[in-house]
């Protein structure tokens, strides 16, 4: 049995959550193969005497220290206190800040609660995230002048993730499958143009997905025929051909983060704006 006695440590010390330094950390280690590590969050340390007790513990187990604090006099302490016992460390948040400062020539706030806090932008997306779900699949299309994005595409093609990530950058999103033979609600024709994204993806590759979301069914169903798929997206790609104002992203192995900034580019001109 493996206790972690054998396992490299690494702290992550904020005066937040930590999230952010958890996700930087987590997307480091996934470049090294069979690293065996272990996460230690020590969120809230926004005094010294917090801090102190942390590296009394570090002293002991001498970790790799992580940190993203706001506050430039606590970043410097946990530079000194790491620095006074050897410890491997890394302020993740204190030099861009300090760079964006001379850039932006401005002051930085120092409040570790603003990435937190309650305002119109939390509620938008919760607004946002609620009307997404509600319009998902085609469920519903009566609100569909509402949306900010409608986003249609065959089964499989990424429409229901790339929709609620969306959401969740604030921008309410309606999805409607592209089914052969059963033509599209006339709403999506009376809307914006502009707000209309349609995702295709390679026959082959769409065979693949649509394979592997079957694979633990027993069904002889054309679902996953490849010469049933091209006559698919050949007959999307007419669709397109029609409706121009139209926008086309293709999904083909693209993650989702991907797929919504080109969404985003595409229908507003920009990725994102601060």
């Amino acid at each position: 049995m493996n206790d972690g006695k054998d396992k490299k440590k690494i702290y992550i010390v904020s005066d937040g959550t930590g999230q952010s330094a958890i996700n930087v950390i987590k997307a480091c280690l996934i470049q090294f193969e069979n690293s065996h590590s272990i996460l230690r969050i020590f969120s809230k340390a926004d005094n010294k005497q917090e801090i102190k007790r942390i590296m009394k513990l570090a002293k002991e187990e001498q970790p790799f220290v992580t940190f993203t604090i706001a506050i430039k006099v606590l970043r410097e302490y946990v530079h000194k206190c790491c620095h006074n016992e050897g410890l491997l460390h890394h302020d993740i948040l204190g030099p861009p800040i300090d760079k964006l400062a001379a850039y932006l020539e401005a002051e930085p706030q120092e409040n570790p609660n603003l990435l937190r806090r309650v305002d119109d932008t939390y509620f938008k997306r919760i607004e946002a995230m609620e009307f997404t779900i509600t319009n998902d699949d085609g469920k519903n299309v009566k609100k569909i002048h509402e949306a900010d994005l409608v986003i249609l595409g065959l089964s499989r093609t990424s429409k229901t993730p790339t929709s609620y990530f969306l959401a969740q950058q604030g921008y309410k999103v309606v999805n409607i499958p592209i089914v052969p033979e059963v033509p599209l609600p006339k709403e999506v024709y009376e809307i914006d143009q502009n707000k209309v994204v349609c995702l295709v993806m390679d026959p082959e590759v769409l065979q693949k997905v649509r394979s592997a979301r079957l694979k633990h069914y027993r069904t002889n169903s054309s679902y996953t025929d490849l010469s049933k798929i091209f006559d698919e997206v050949e007959m999307v790609y007419d669709m397109i051909k029609r409706n121009r104002q139209w926008h086309i992203v293709d999904t083909t192995n693209k993650s989702i983060e991907e797929t919504s900034r080109e969404i985003i580019s595409a229908v507003f001109g920009q990725e994102l704006i601060l």
